[in-house]
């Protein structure tokens, strides 16, 4: 992950500096993005991304850089995290004639397809686990963080093709420990989501 932003930025921002605010929005629009895309399914992630980045711009003032309690980046995603535990509790249920009832979709997954995903995401887990761990750190920042194959490459002070070497060899690792569970037509989205 690249380093924390400097306290001067950060000052700015919460002034209410443009140049500084855009800094700080894109310091954390490619996290906070891949954060709203996993936790808040069936939302437009483009649209909560959004309001959520307006939001931390509004609340960031609050944050003292000296204080030493936590770094900007943990303060943001903690932020993030309550914002959108609030959002799914304001979600609205959708009232309709009771003789419109059945027409209704139930939205959520079918309990073999939700206990299919949990089943992959468990072996998942435990297949990450037993990487080394310079292919681990390489592999959660890339493809769970969504982080820039370039900022990895400088934050582990290793050329780009060690990077990119890293995630080839722990791809291969993966689909080799999860085989068929990463074939399986009604875990696409899952596949998707790990498997680039």
């Amino acid at each position: 992950m690249s380093p924390e932003l400097e306290v001067p930025i950060v000052r700015r921002a919460q002034r209410g500096d443009r140049a500084a605010q855009g800094t700080v929005l894109r310091r954390y629009a490619r996290p906070l993005h891949a954060l709203v895309r996993r936790t808040c399914l069936g939302a437009d992630p483009e649209d909560l991304t959004q309001a959520l980045l307006a939001h931390l711009l509004v609340v960031l003032p609050q944050f003292d850089p000296e204080d030493g309690r936590a770094t900007l980046t943990t303060w943001v995603f903690t932020i993030a995290n309550r914002w959108l535990i609030d959002q799914r509790r304001r979600r609205q249920l959708e009232l309709v004639p009771l003789n419109e009832a059945e027409l209704v979709r139930d939205p959520a997954p079918s309990p073999e397809a939700h206990r299919a995903a949990t089943e992959l995401r468990g072996a998942l887990e435990q297949a990450i686990a037993t990487l080394p761990e310079a292919q681990r750190r390489s592999f959660v920042m890339a493809h769970v963080h969504d982080q820039p194959l370039e900022a990895l490459a400088q934050a582990e002070g290793v050329p780009l093709g060690t990077i990119k070497s890293r995630l080839f060899r722990a791809r291969a690792a993966l689909a080799k420990l999860l085989g068929p569970a990463l074939d399986r037509p009604a875990d696409a989205g899952e596949r998707h989501a790990h498997r680039r």
